[in-house]
């Protein structure tokens, strides 16, 4: 009797220890881990202005208003399948007008051999929003071409191919390949070095409701240091010297010496933001925990204000994991628009451009 109760007792001692070890903090860095492990997921990012000073809102245009940005919206949704090495994005952008703007543009790609494909019907879709913002000869040869190309209308583009057949520009796939690699390590080691900062930041940053969602609050001190770390992380792992050597066409040490510049940069304006008393810089991150996903959802608010010059930003993102959609299998053969459709669809424009000249 004598031992079953101290079996009780030393059980009972052992699930308060593994209670006693969870926490806001470490519920959230659990969050953030099994989301990061999923192997398939799907996940929609929308972003939001929520205010915004009127010298800030000059810059983007006269014509623009504070009720306009409020109303509108850039969204990215993404199904990625790590086990095909295949992903499906679709890039939305939503602007509130008198005549409104709607833009969707989907992109296929396969992480492997760098190849990405657009289906030619996003531009049949939104040929009217396209349409608004040619001029009226442009939109009228733009559907006369869309009118005699009928057949293109369920095959895909090849995105690398048809930039260079617009450029004139060859791209070689294999330098893509290389790209597209030396950009997923980047990736790879920036979640790291952010995983890594924010574990190991003090647990008065991070707070638990009540309905179980966990809130991860940085100050502008926190926000610098986050940053610092990435960016001695990604100088120290050095793709990124060749992603922009690559890139930029110039040689590694040419490449060093404009990182280092752009490293300069962002560290003495960081520096600047946290010596300044009159600039506040608040980022609060809410995330609701999910055993499956890793977080159902994440909103992300972002603040600036500078008491001084009375400038002002306010901005939401959302971030929504939603149930798996299968990535759609790539194009193949005729799926996909060859360089002579491409061609007579061009020269149709040229055509139908030089006869309304005349």
């Amino acid at each position: 009797m004598k031992k079953a109760i101290m079996a009780v007792t030393i059980f009972v001692l052992l699930l308060a220890t593994l209670s006693g070890c969870s926490s806001p903090k470490s519920d959230f860095t659990a969050a953030l881990k099994k989301t990061a492990e999923n192997q398939q997921y799907t996940t929609n990012v929308k972003f939001q202005v929520n205010n915004l000073s009127d010298n800030y809102i000059k810059k983007l245009g006269s014509d623009i208003n504070l009720n306009q940005l409020k109303k509108s919206n850039i969204q990215y949704k993404i199904s990625v399948d790590n086990d095909s090495s295949t992903s499906y994005s679709e890039f939305s952008l939503h602007w509130a007008d008198e005549q409104p703007l709607d833009l969707t543009l989907h992109v296929l790609q396969n992480s492997d051999d760098g190849k990405a494909y657009i289906p030619v019907s996003d531009i049949y879709d939104a040929s009217d929003s396209i349409s608004n913002l040619l001029p009226d000869v442009g939109a009228k040869i733009f559907n006369q071409v869309l009118d005699q190309n009928k057949d293109l209308e369920s095959k895909y583009l090849n995105l690398f191919e048809t930039i260079q057949n617009f450029s004139n520009q060859a791209i070689d796939s294999e330098t893509v390949d290389r790209q597209a690699e030396e950009l997923k390590k980047i990736e790879e080691v920036s979640g790291i070095a952010i995983y890594d900062y924010l574990n190991d930041l003090d647990d008065k940053h991070f707070k638990a409701k009540d309905n179980g969602d966990i809130i991860l609050t940085l100050g502008k001190t926190e926000i610098s240091g986050l940053v610092n770390e990435v960016l001695t992380t990604l100088d120290d792992n050095g793709n990124i010297i060749t992603l922009i050597s690559e890139i930029d066409g110039i040689t590694q040490k040419q490449a060093q010496t404009k990182w280092n510049t752009q490293q300069k940069n962002i560290r003495s304006s960081l520096k600047s933001l946290t010596s300044k008393k009159e600039q506040r810089l608040d980022f609060k991150l809410t995330v609701t925990p999910d055993n499956t996903k890793g977080f159902s959802k994440a909103i992300i608010t972002t603040n600036f204000e500078d008491t001084k010059t009375k400038d002002l930003m306010e901005f939401t993102t959302t971030i929504d994991m939603l149930d798996y959609e299968k990535v759609p299998s790539m194009p193949e053969g005729k799926e996909i628009v060859s360089k002579k459709e491409l061609d007579k669809a061009i020269s149709d424009g040229l055509k139908l451009y030089l006869s309304s000249a005349q």
